[in-house]
């Protein structure tokens, strides 16, 4: 008899070849929809979460990730993001946005903002065609692109088999640039992608989350969308991974609470009595101390 594993690598073959040939035939377009919720300010001596520290307050973050899939390319970006820059486009957006940024000023800004206002800041489109990724990223009102690999995930996949979100799932462990991942996929859905820079599994990421239980992605939904969202940016200086990571971490880290409440809608602490520590990422794989 088969086991559940040799069940799913079957089923994935099959809804492969059919999700496949569909989309190559009229060029289908897939949205999953996920949540995801991100550490951003924290007690800490280190620059990670220091929870035994009797101040520490560790703050959370939603954000709402969607995934265009198409037949052999992923593009991964934040809601609100998008909802934000697309303003831009509008006849007297800035004006609009600078109007709504007051009326919440004036108001009750122990709210979450109401203004428009960037959560993830990233952008990353995936190629599976030549193994590429391109992430387009933003701070201090410069845009920048640098180029990742989608192979870079040295997934096991385990025995345990889980019901997530209503889809039949394996789990796979990874150590990736800094944190081990707990993720849980679905043959089901036969694309190798997830949000963010997942990739590279026999089906498509449903719930993830790392060992220290800082970073979660969970599937909220997928449909078809005849009316995709296209990568946006503007003009991007080019730079490379680690590199873009370090500036970025350093020019957060200095910000004072009001500039992180206008460029990215996050609230901290700043009082004498609870030192702030503005996160170090999903990746820390470089020098950040």
């Amino acid at each position: 008899m088969m086991n559940d594993i040799a069940k799913f690598a079957i089923v994935s073959l099959i809804l492969s070849f059919a999700l496949n040939l569909m989309a190559k035939d009229n060029e289908t377009v897939y949205r999953a929809v996920y949540e995801f919720n991100g550490i951003h300010t924290y007690i800490g001596n280190d620059w990670e979460p220091d929870l035994s520290d009797e101040r520490s307050e560790v703050k959370f973050r939603k954000d709402i990730l969607r995934l265009e899939l198409y037949p052999e390319s992923s593009f991964c970006y934040s809601y609100y993001t998008w909802n934000s820059d697309s303003l831009e486009k509008v006849p007297d957006g800035e004006k609009i946005w600078y109007e709504m940024f007051r009326a919440w000023y004036h108001g009750d800004r122990s709210s979450e903002p109401t203004y428009p206002h960037m959560r993830s800041t990233w952008k990353i489109v995936k190629n599976r065609a030549d193994n590429t990724m391109t992430v387009y990223d933003f701070y201090d009102n410069e845009h920048y692109q640098y180029i990742d690999s989608i192979s870079t995930f040295n997934w096991v996949i385990t025995d345990s088999v889980s019901l997530k979100n209503g889809y039949d799932c394996l789990l796979a462990t990874c150590s990736y640039r800094g944190r081990e991942w707990n993720v849980w996929f679905s043959t089901d859905l036969p694309w190798h992608d997830g949000p963010w820079k997942f990739s590279g599994l026999p089906g498509l990421v449903i719930s993830a989350y790392d060992a220290d239980g800082l970073y979660q992605f969970e599937l909220k939904d997928i449909y078809l969308v005849s009316d995709p969202v296209k990568p946006w940016m503007k003009k991007p200086k080019k730079t490379t991974r680690q590199k873009f990571l370090k500036e970025k971490f350093e020019y957060l880290k200095q910000l004072d609470g009001g500039v992180l409440t206008a460029e990215f809608g996050i609230k901290v602490d700043t009082s004498p009595e609870k030192p702030r520590c503005y996160r170090i990422g999903l990746e820390k794989d470089y020098n950040y101390k």
